[in-house]
């Protein structure tokens, strides 16, 4: 039983996500809230968007284009993420 708690110890959703997604074994931990990783993620686009339309119309129509995007992308990945985990969850009590 120790060697499963060194195991649960070790484990983290942050090396999880990014073995399946990239197949990495180690991947970078971050520290920092959801709320700041996804501003500092989105930080190079708007400075670029900005630097492309000048206008602050064409800015606007640009960023809602890009977040509707993203928002697809968002609910996709979460419902196959739904997905894969309730089929982890069946064959887990199985």
């Amino acid at each position: 039983m120790e060697s499963y708690k060194r195991l649960v110890d070790r484990m983290d959703l942050q090396q999880i996500r990014a073995f399946l997604l990239n197949g990495e074994e180690t991947g970078e931990i971050f520290s920092e809230t959801y709320e700041k990783r996804i501003e500092n993620g989105e930080r190079a686009i708007h400075e670029r968007l900005e630097q492309i339309y000048k206008d602050g119309n064409e800015l606007d129509e640009a960023l809602v284009d890009l977040y509707e995007a993203l928002t697809t992308y968002e609910q996709v990945y979460t419902e196959i993420g739904m997905k894969l985990a309730a089929k982890l969850i069946f064959q887990l009590l199985q």
